[in-house]
């Protein structure tokens, strides 16, 4: 799915893991009808990707170890270095780096699929972001439950892209006319298709641990931890933030 990797670090640097208002308008015709929550986040991403290629390799590095998610400060909560603040923060903050551009361009293309019917969904900013980083923590906190005594920096948005799929699962294949047990608007988790596509969707990520990140991942590890948490929180947890269902 998402793209999320990491690269070899040097013998000082930490290995470094990528993960992958009222109404809302539209942008630009330049990105297509894409709501503007999307193209705001999409845009923000881009803008800190491109300031830390910039930036000197002490500052990138310095932005990345602060607000990169390390499974080991998580773990130390209060007692690590920054207290419970520098523990919990990274869980959302580690979806707003990436480590190259390639890696930013790949999770670009997967938000605006999966964001945009997401974002017209909800019809609201505030419900957009909140479900996007509530989905990237769950992702990251899953990450680190495997990852505990790494020296790891988890680092991109996969996790958060992943569970707004999970969201979209939740809709995406209602039939009101032949589904009366879907006529608000949300599949149940038990619904034959939900199931179907998550096994699926959680399958093809678990296989990296087995299989590996597959071709055109050069050295690259897949951060799938982080793709199945962030998936299951937006498949479980969509309802909750579906207006359709209030």
């Amino acid at each position: 799915m998402t793209g999320s990797e990491d690269r070899k670090a040097e013998a000082r640097r930490p290995l470094r893991l990528r993960a992958g208002t009222g109404g809302e308008g539209s942008a630009p015709s330049v990105f297509g009808n894409v709501p503007v929550s999307v193209t705001v986040l999409a845009a923000l991403l881009a803008v800190i990707c491109l300031a830390m290629t910039l930036a000197p390799d002490a500052v990138e590095e310095g932005i990345a170890d602060r607000f990169g998610l390390s499974p080991a400060r998580l773990a130390a909560g209060g007692a690590g270095a920054g207290g419970w603040f520098w523990a919990i923060a990274p869980l959302f903050t580690h979806a707003l780096i990436h480590a190259t551009g390639t890696h930013l361009l790949f999770n670009l293309l997967w938000l605006f699929v999966f964001g945009t019917p997401i974002a017209r969904r909800f019809n609201s900013p505030l419900r957009f972001f909140s479900f996007f980083a509530l989905c990237s923590a769950a992702g990251g906190a899953f990450f680190s439950v495997f990852h505990l005594n790494d020296p790891t920096l988890l680092v991109g948005a996969s996790g958060g892209i992943t569970g707004l799929l999970g969201g979209l699962v939740r809709f995406a294949f209602h039939r009101p006319h032949s589904k009366p047990e879907s006529a608000k608007g949300v599949l149940p988790l038990t619904d034959k298709s939900v199931l179907i596509l998550s096994a699926v969707i959680i399958a093809m990520n678990a296989s990296v641990a087995i299989f590996g990140p597959g071709m055109g991942a050069g050295d690259a590890d897949i951060a799938w931890q982080a793709h199945v948490g962030g998936f299951l929180f937006g498949l479980i947890f969509f309802p909750l933030f579906d207006p359709a269902r209030r």
